[in-house]
């Protein structure tokens, strides 16, 4: 029996189609033509649009609009001037409850199609909203552009499928997922970076000195920390700056300056000096203290996450005098602030300053059945834990938790498993995995830790058959 294939149109026609919906985690307008599936960028569901074919593939291609025949009657209006040229947010024209519920659709479809599971049988929750949808982020990564002499801060320009890439710097002036902080403080740089004729580091060229200028805030206190990221073979004086944010934004509490020697534009911490000011900015964790450093990892949306860490005690997935393993730990403080109510706490993080990190907030908030371990998931043993935990904690990266890490769960064995994750499709196919191993998935609830943008948190509980 022959089966039909949607007709593939021609590169560079043009149609005009309705879209139907919106695809994560990139953020595109979905349409079909005949049966075949376009992306559209710039588009939501309700939008008719003429579009022009870039990239036609077998089974699916990109488009972009040309003109606009209807507007969606839920596109909203964006809110930061640089909305659509900045590579960051996606989501701006897409009202808050549209964001939610298509992110809450892209978790239940995720699980669905990649993990093969039975929906009807998981008790998913409604999504939860950021406690903020403005002003929700605590860390900034601005990156340096311009010439010699007319030095910009800004974001690295929007990737468009089947567009060259350039990797140039989009100036901006605020961003209104950050601080309201930055529409002072990104003056006082450029100004001062200007004058010292320093050229901006150009990643396709390999070439230039001014990298990116990191900005952690904390939520709690407004207290600003600043990393000057550089290449190496100049000194600086850095004096001047730091009288000037401290004049102008007296936020500010720390600056630094690291060093990076790598050729790609990943931010890297191979040395860190400490310039000016306090060595920690401190962030508020449900009742707790942490210690923020240049280099440590902290989440992104503090507030979101207490919500979701709340979650995990109100639904019962740890239960009192249990013992937890929290692989890919951090900071710690998922661990810590879930300590109190537990026998005792293992975290394991393969980055050391995460691991020295945990253990300053551990003696700050006079925790003392929290233990952490520098070493990569896949090199932990059933030795280095003193007993067979109750449960483990995951909050891998972006990637998901590799083969060798997943083996190493295995081993350990724990009755419960508490996966928190930042994509859908990595954890879905991790699901799968463990699913095949005897863990079934029984409660599933989405977190909106990243307001107009296309990324979300999820938090899943498993239990081993």
């Amino acid at each position: 029996m022959s089966v039909s294939h949607p007709i593939r149109p021609v590169k560079g026609s043009r149609h005009t189609v309705e879209i139907t919906d919106i695809a994560l985690p990139n953020g595109h307008g979905v349409a079909r033509l005949a049966g075949y599936v376009l992306f559209v960028p710039g588009t939501i569901p309700g939008d008719r649009v003429t579009v022009n074919i870039t990239d036609p593939r077998k089974n699916f291609g990109f488009a972009v609009p040309v003109t606009f025949d209807r507007y969606s009657p839920d596109r909203s209006e964006p809110f930061c001037p640089h909305f659509g040229s900045c590579g960051g947010c996606t989501l701006q024209y897409l009202p808050y409850a549209k964001q939610l519920e298509a992110k809450e659709r892209y978790l239940r479809e995720s699980l669905r199609r990649l993990a093969a599971v039975d929906m009807e049988t998981v008790g998913i929750m409604p999504i939860t909203p950021s406690p903020d949808i403005h002003h929700y982020r605590s860390k900034l990564e601005l990156a340096f552009g311009g010439r010699e002499g007319e030095v910009l801060l800004g974001f690295r320009e929007r990737a468009i499928p089947n567009s060259r890439y350039e990797a140039l710097v989009v100036p901006v002036k605020t961003c209104k997922v950050f601080s309201p902080a930055i529409e002072r403080l990104i003056p006082v740089a450029t100004r001062f970076f200007s004058a010292g004729r320093l050229p901006p580091y150009n990643p396709r060229k390999r070439d230039g000195f001014l990298r990116h200028l990191v900005i952690r805030e904390s939520k709690s206190t407004g207290q600003l920390m600043i990393i000057l990221e550089t290449t190496t073979g100049r000194d600086l004086d850095l004096a001047p700056l730091w009288r000037s944010l401290k004049d102008e934004v007296p936020e500010t509490a720390s600056l630094y300056r690291s060093i990076n020697k790598g050729p790609t534009d990943h931010i890297r911490y191979e040395k860190v000096m400490h310039v000016a000011g306090n060595p920690i900015i401190t962030e508020a964790f449900d009742r707790f203290t942490f210690h923020i450093h240049p280099q440590t990892f902290f989440q992104p949306n503090p507030r979101a996450a207490q919500l979701l860490c709340k979650t995990i005690t109100d639904l019962g997935f740890v239960g009192q005098g249990e013992s937890l393993l929290g692989l890919y730990c951090g900071t710690g403080p998922f661990e810590i602030a879930l300590s109190p109510l537990l026998k005792s706490v293992i975290g394991v993080d393969s980055v050391p300053e995460n691991i020295t990190g945990a253990i300053e907030n551990s003696r700050i908030n006079m925790i003392d059945n929290c233990t952490f371990l520098s070493l990569p998931v896949e090199k932990l043993t059933r030795d280095a834990l003193p007993a067979g935990p109750d449960a483990i904690l995951l909050d891998p990266p972006r990637g998901g938790i590799s083969g060798e890490a997943l083996q190493t769960i295995l081993r350990i064995a724990p009755r419960k498993v508490i996966y928190i994750s930042c994509s859908p499709s990595t954890l879905a196919r991790d699901v799968k995995l463990l699913g095949e191993k005897g863990y079934v998935l029984e409660t599933a609830a989405p977190f909106d830790f990243f307001p107009h943008t296309s990324h979300m948190e999820s938090l899943l509980y498993l239990r081993r058959r």
